[in-house]
């Protein structure tokens, strides 16, 4: 199966830090989303990728300046389709896109340190970009505290990793947890947080953040 980010689903419940991504966030005309994943289907929905692969996901809450996003990911040392497209049909899809976007607002890169649980039935993802001054203790509290939730959590997914490129307003990091609806969200949220003490010793021990924005978003296709 294929999540995250043109950051998100894999599976099984390792790293995957040899993983990496590219995003491109983009303002659509309205009404023009059908449209769109016809062409992304055209383009991308018989591809072989050597690793990884490419989400078209729709912003939902949190994010008002973009609509959608493409995301690309996987070992960047094995990265791209198996089979050669040409220049010509690259620039083709490009400007036939092009029609439907009304800007392209934001693009980043950066790579999936840690990435534990996702199945299909979770593709309503809320991001968290933030700045962390400690990254080494962040991402051990975090791996911790993933690890003590898992019980609530089960299937969802939840990755961790860093921006090298374009972080928006200066985000060096982000998370990414996945449920099965905005309602999923809220109640999980609320089981979550009955945990104070395993929440007051990952806020003691993982350094001070800067919170940059969180938001949410849904997996349209995933290829």
């Amino acid at each position: 199966m294929k999540k995250l980010i043109f950051i998100c689903i894999l599976v099984a419940s390792y790293s995957y830090s040899q993983n990496a991504f590219m995003e491109y966030q983009f303002k659509a005309k309205r009404g023009t989303q059908a449209a769109i994943l016809a062409l992304t289907d055209d383009f991308w929905g018989d591809a072989d990728f050597k690793s990884g692969g490419i989400n078209v996901e729709a912003m939902s809450i949190g994010n008002p300046m973009s609509s959608h996003r493409v995301v690309l990911y996987g070992d960047p040392s094995n990265w791209g389709r198996k089979d050669s497209i040409s220049e010509d049909k690259w620039q083709a899809f490009i400007q036939k896109l092009n029609n439907h976007v009304e800007k392209w607002t934001h693009s980043s890169s950066g790579n999936v340190l840690s990435w534990v649980g996702g199945t299909d039935d979770y593709k309503y993802v809320q991001i968290y970009e933030f700045s962390a001054t400690d990254p080494m203790a962040f991402q051990a509290a975090h791996d911790k505290i993933v690890k003590e939730m898992s019980g609530i959590m089960g299937e969802r997914a939840v990755g961790f990793g860093t921006y090298e490129i374009g972080g928006y307003r200066g985000a060096s990091h982000w998370v990414a947890v996945s449920y099965k609806n905005w309602e999923d969200l809220i109640l999980t949220g609320r089981a979550l947080q009955e945990k104070t003490k395993a929440w007051q010793e990952y806020y003691s021990k993982r350094g001070q953040i800067k919170a940059i924005r969180n938001y949410t978003l849904n997996i349209a296709k995933a290829y």
